[in-house]
This record gives C-alpha cells, sequence and structure tokens, in this order.
C-alpha cells in the first residue's frame, strides 16, 4: 500500500510536534494563500517543544505572503503537493 496516509488527531488541536518525527511522516504549513512548504521541525526539537501542540507552534511561522499565523499538518511522506512549494519559514 502507498504512503498516503493523515495523522488524523482524535480532537483539534491533538496532534503534537513529537508525532511529526515518527517514520514516514514529515511536517507541512500550509497558508490561506496556497503556499505549502515542508517544515523542518529540529530548531524546535532543539528547544525542548516536542510536546507541544502543533496549533501552539502555528504562530511562530510567517509566510511570504505576510501571514504571521500558518496552520500546520502532518502527513505521509508521499503526500507532496503537485504545485510549487516554498516561502514559509520559522520566524522563532
Amino acid at each position: 500500500m502507498a504512503d498516503a496516509h493523515r495523522i488524523i488527531p482524535l480532537e483539534p488541536g491533538e496532534l503534537k510536534l513529537a508525532q511529526a518525527l515518527l517514520a514516514r511522516s514529515s511536517l507541512w504549513a500550509v497558508c490561506g494563500c496556497g503556499r505549502e512548504a515542508v517544515i523542518d521541525p529540529a530548531p524546535w526539537v532543539g528547544q525542548g517543544l516536542k510536546r507541544q501542540p502543533l496549533a501552539q507552534l502555528e504562530p511562530r511561522l510567517r509566510c511570504r505572503c505576510g501571514a504571521r499565523r500558518v496552520p500546520l499538518e502532518i502527513r505521509g511522506l508521499a503526500e507532496a503537493p503537485g504545485g510549487p512549494t516554498g516561502g514559509i519559514h520559522i520566524f522563532r
């Protein structure tokens, strides 16, 4: 079976950063402007934030369009978007 799976939380805000570190998982930011980017969680892990809910990390992202909060999601490795990516960065 393909690698296309999403980790679906039982309740909103339940997903933690540590879940993005699991094998075959990747952390993605998806802005309202349509821009998507894979996010390297290493800086946050280095700050001891592995147990933080993803929703609490979203204000730490900035999009090229000017958005000061970008929603995060965990995707399987095979769920790469078809269009261009990039332009979303960890701010702090």
